[in-house]
């Protein structure tokens, strides 16, 4: 199973599961709420599911190519100099299941995933799926 196909599922299944429980428990009832909150509601619980997956696949992609160039925290950092101190480059050689939500901009993981892409393609790397 590809990797956006996984992320996919877990976004899925994720938003029904919150979608489910407002329905269940009426936390998200119109009468209670309002149409408009309700649907808002519903709609940026969505858009955050997407944002989760987006920044996920882009993550596991960032990953893959550094493993493949055989690169580390320290080759990484090289790519983005103007961090905050606060935020926290990701390590290719420890695994993580998920995307560092807080302390990784996905702005961060843009610049690696386009320069490590173009780094994969001029080595011969196959492309991440």
């Amino acid at each position: 199973m590809s990797t956006k196909v996984k992320f996919s599922l877990i976004s899925l299944i994720g938003y029904l599961i919150f979608a489910t429980a407002a329905f269940t428990f009426g936390f998200l009832d119109p009468n209670r709420i309002g149409l408009q909150w309700s649907i808002f509601w519903y709609i940026a619980a969505a858009l955050i599911t997407y944002y989760l997956w987006f920044k996920n696949v882009v993550y596991k992609r960032v990953m893959y190519y550094a493993r493949q160039l055989k690169l580390t925290k320290n080759d990484l950092q090289k790519f983005l100099p103007n961090l905050k101190k606060s935020q926290d480059i990701p390590d290719p050689q420890r695994k993580n299941y998920f995307a560092p939500i807080f302390n990784f901009p996905l702005q961060g993981l843009d610049v690696l995933d386009k320069e490590l892409a173009k780094e994969a393609k001029e080595k011969g790397i196959k492309p991440f799926k």
